[in-house]
């Protein structure tokens, strides 16, 4: 009896010390590469911010670096990444208190899920997301910045792919109170541009 329960003790610090490795997390910087012909205001990879992201350039991803991300040195590939950014936006009118009209700007999420299919770095620091103008988004795990993955016309004047600068077009009501616009809306900016919340 004394045996079974020496084998069970062994076998519960064994568990114990499994369980503790495979909760041991490492953080990593976030850093993101915007092959879009647009800025992005806003992106995400699994739910933590990564800031804005500037059109990348031939030596540049687009972002700085923000933390931080999660990985488990013991996670098994392929690893899944969810990362999501403001895509298209659209202008709507506001008035103030003394009836002065501006424009501001609503942008929309969207969301992309990406695999990591290679083995990362042993001293890994940073989790990438590559985010393509078809709405595909790639992944890795990296110990150093990578270079971009594709390299496109930039125009340092209009900061576009085209030579002419990206206008969003006005929104349009249903836009206006769409739930996956950023940010929300409050009821009098609706009113104001025209739309009854």
């Amino acid at each position: 009896m004394s045996k079974i329960k020496q084998c069970l003790s062994l076998l519960g610090l064994i568990l114990a010390g499994c369980s503790s490795y495979a909760s041991e997390s490492i953080s990593l910087a976030l850093h993101g590469y915007n092959y879009t012909n647009r800025y992005i205001d806003s992106y995400e990879i699994n739910g933590q911010g990564g800031g804005n992201l500037f059109l990348s350039t031939s030596t540049a991803g687009g972002s700085k670096s923000a933390c931080c991300g999660s990985w488990w040195p013991n996670s098994r590939l392929p690893i899944k990444v969810k990362v999501k950014w403001t895509g298209d936006s659209c202008k709507y009118k506001t008035i103030n208190s003394r009836g002065e009209v501006s424009y501001s700007i609503r942008r929309f999420w969207k969301e992309a899920e990406a695999l990591i299919t290679t083995p990362p770095p042993a001293d890994a620091r940073y989790l990438e997301a590559h985010i393509y103008e078809d709405g595909h988004v790639e992944a890795a795990i990296t110990n150093t910045f990578s270079p971009p993955r594709l390299i496109l016309p930039f125009d340092e004047n209009t900061q576009s792919r085209t030579g002419v600068t990206f206008v969003s077009p006005m929104c349009t009501a249903a836009q206006l109170i769409d739930p996956n616009a950023y940010p929300r809306l409050t009821d009098r900016q609706l009113k104001n541009a025209g739309v009854n919340p």
